[in-house]
């Protein structure tokens, strides 16, 4: 590789365009006669120069990032009636003053929108969840801090972490990938399965919302074993053996 400044600095955004995503780790394995400070200050000036976005533990391509951004925003569009049967059944759960999660993802911010205007403790993650939120009167928002990942529209990282850690609630609703019935439920992320793992045991009921496509629809890389959830809602099209599976796991399917 070139070692001239402009050089390396042109090579990590081919690097970064090329691979949509790069870690720090994978930046040092590149250009390993280079050193850490000065790797992060090439990243700080090519992301000022939008030439490639910094994330928490790397970089990502510009193309990558709006394209993820597209991507959360077609989600949103798809299943509009099962998600909408989904947040029917999830607010019966809730009566007045009950405190519960709402994480990011397109059935969570379903929930938010049909959420009746009485007092709640409500926290989130997510952005338009929160969005979606505002226009409570009566609901004591909190939304959580951290940093923002474009790909689910949602706070992410250590600080996430910490502030769920002191927090109880009554339920925590939560999305996932899919539903497989030999491995459970599938998260994108280490982070992602991390906070649904906190949240099993900072909740008094972990609610795992999933509408019907997702069974086996993909074998995700982390995933929750189901009996650690106390109930899943889905929408009335879920396959009976999937159903079937979780009931005997002692999951409460709506």
């Amino acid at each position: 590789m070139e070692t001239g400044l402009e050089g390396r600095r042109q090579e990590m955004v081919e690097l970064v365009n090329r691979e949509g995503e790069v870690s720090f780790n994978r930046l040092k394995e590149c250009f390993p006669n280079v050193s850490e400070v000065t790797l992060r200050k090439d990243l700080r000036f090519l992301d000022a120069g939008q030439y490639l976005i910094r994330v928490y533990g790397g970089a990502k391509s510009i193309h990558s990032t709006y394209a993820n951004v597209t991507s959360y925003y077609m989600r949103n569009n798809q299943h509009i009636e099962e998600k909408s049967q989904i947040a029917g059944k999830a607010v019966k759960l809730l009566k007045p003053y009950d405190s519960l999660y709402l994480a990011a993802g397109s059935t969570c911010c379903a929930i938010a929108q049909h959420l009746p205007d009485i007092p709640l403790r409500i926290v989130t993650s997510g952005l338009e969840t929160a969005m979606a939120l505002s226009k409570l009167k009566k609901a004591e928002i909190l939304v959580l801090g951290g940093e923002l990942d474009l790909e689910t529209m949602e706070m992410a990282g250590a600080k996430v972490i910490w502030e769920l850690e002191n927090l109880r609630m009554d339920y925590a609703f939560n999305g996932t990938l899919g539903y497989s019935l030999e491995y459970g439920f599938g998260y994108q992320s280490v982070h992602a399965l991390m906070v649904a793992r906190l949240l099993c045991k900072r909740a008094g009921k972990m609610v795992t919302v999933m509408d019907s496509s997702k069974v086996e629809s993909m074998r995700a890389l982390y995933n929750l074993e189901a009996g650690q959830v106390d109930i899943l809602i889905s929408d009335d099209r879920l396959r009976k053996d999937a159903a079937g599976r979780l009931e005997r796991q002692q999951v409460m399917v709506m």
